[in-house]
């Protein structure tokens, strides 16, 4: 039997190409990822990706289609990581609430070509293509 833990992401897209991230303090290294989390128990994918995403970035989202499913270990957790990642649209206001925190430092709207969205988020080269519902095994 297969055990993974389970996280969800969100690929929020704005005209200009433009991504939304949360910038943060992992460990002392500071690096950008996509707003989400782990889901909770009894929680819907769904559930858990609008729960994350205000939590971390103040915005009410829509889930609307899975944009990825990847399969990557985990140093923190017993199990490897199951990331269900969904591109997602905003309720209302376009411009992030400073959200920071100790460990948020800032919610930003980066170009899908910015060197640290590459960096950090490899599979947002795919994001502004028609590619949708990928399954990418091993992500760094």
């Amino acid at each position: 039997m297969n055990h993974y833990t389970v996280q969800v992401s969100a690929a929020i897209l704005r005209p200009g190409d433009e991504l939304l991230v949360v910038r943060e303090l992992d460990r002392a290294i500071e690096r950008i990822n996509l707003p989400g989390g782990m889901a909770h128990d009894n929680e819907s994918l769904h559930q858990a990706l609008v729960r994350e995403v205000f939590e971390e970035t103040g915005f009410r989202t829509t889930p609307t289609e899975i944009a990825f499913v990847a399969e990557k270990p985990n140093e923190r957790w017993p199990y490897p990581t199951l990331e269900v990642c969904f591109y997602a649209q905003i309720q209302g206001r376009s411009e992030p609430p400073d959200r920071s925190g100790e460990q948020i430092l800032s919610v930003e709207w980066l170009s899908l070509d910015d060197p640290q969205v590459l960096r950090f988020i490899p599979q947002a080269v795919d994001f502004r293509s028609s590619k949708r519902g990928r399954y990418l095994s091993a992500l760094p």
